[in-house]
């Protein structure tokens, strides 16, 4: 009897907070819907934004967002610091509104690149300048590893390109977990994603305050999604081994990288990823924002202008500086 007591109340809790979960996902959805055009792919379509340059375009800027964000990020700063570039923002596999194509296995970065170079050959066949933040410097180093003759350079955000030593948090095991995984997204940590928004970006802004409006701007609640959120945890869990095992081809690298990053960047570390690639590729260079966090595109989008100016250099019309 006492069992039965206990049993029912925790089932009704666990429907209603299942319910609560679909609901706002639902309703996050309906808020920010899709706003670009989609490129068909084998297993789906991924999701991007165009922006066309005002005026004579100088070149292409394709930019890639990190973890725990999409697209609108980097495009709500970036974008209209970069009139006079032809801009495309992509949401990754699984993310936004892109589909996650191979399922679980697109959490590789190196099938990521793939798929995101199949995208770009078809809207944008000319060379570019590959900007990523965060984890998408994973994919974005296989890229130009891979495909370096269709990139003009690449620019590092707080990118992440080497193994670290601290693994990855609790709740990405268990939201991976093919058993529990599921039962865990829907009934606790979506539930808690939600409540701690405010704090998260809190943390990747710091020390600095939140652009204001990031969390809309930025249609970060799309995150809220029980896909997208399984999707980023498999992303984040992926990535130690893969750069581990790509960290050593990096001395490879035959363009230019720019890996800009913030001295006080908690989440991802200068020392262990933006200065050792920087060091390791031939044509690499750092820039260490003094004061500034894990968002260097909020906090200085005219030092990632300029880095993106100086890779398309006089060709464009542009004086390298």
């Amino acid at each position: 009897m006492l069992i039965r007591a206990l049993v029912i109340p925790a089932l009704l809790l666990a429907c209603g907070l299942m319910l609560r979960t679909e609901w706002l996902g639902a309703e996050v959805a309906r808020l920010y819907p899709p706003k670009g055009a989609f490129a068909a792919l084998a297993g789906g379509r991924l999701h991007y934004r165009e922006l066309q340059p005002s005026g004579e375009s100088h070149g292409t800027v394709v930019l890639v967002h990190g973890a725990s964000s999409d697209h609108a990020d980097l495009l709500a700063t970036l974008g209209p610091e970069l009139g006079h570039y032809r801009v495309i923002a992509l949401d990754r596999p699984g993310h936004g509104w892109s589909d996650r194509l191979d399922g679980a296995a697109m959490a590789d970065p190196a099938r990521q690149a793939a798929a995101i170079m199949q995208a770009l050959d078809q809207i944008a066949p000319e060379r570019f300048v590959l900007v990523a933040h965060s984890l998408a410097g994973a994919l974005s180093t296989r890229i130009a590893l891979d495909r370096p003759q269709r990139l003009k350079g690449l620019v590092l955000l707080g990118g992440v390109t080497h193994p670290w030593p601290t693994g990855i948090a609790w709740y990405h095991h268990l939201a991976t977990s093919p058993l529990i995984g599921p039962l865990f997204t829907r009934l606790v940590a979506l539930p808690a994603a939600n409540l701690m928004l405010d704090e998260g970006a809190s943390s990747v802004f710091a020390p600095r305050a939140v652009t204001p409006g990031y969390l809309d701007t930025g249609e970060i609640r799309l995150l809220l999604r029980p896909a997208d959120f399984q999707a980023n945890s498999q992303d984040i869990a992926a990535t130690l081994d893969f750069v581990t095992a790509q960290a050593p081809r990096y001395r490879e690298l035959k363009l230019p990288v720019t890996a800009i990053t913030g001295d006080s960047d908690a989440i991802v570390s200068p020392t262990i990823h933006s200065a050792a690639i920087a060091r390791e590729a031939p044509q690499g260079r750092l820039i260490l924002l003094p004061g500034v966090g894990h968002m260097p595109h909020h906090a200085a989008p005219e030092i990632v202008v300029e880095a993106i100016d100086q890779m398309v250099g006089p060709r464009s019309g542009l004086a390298l500086n």
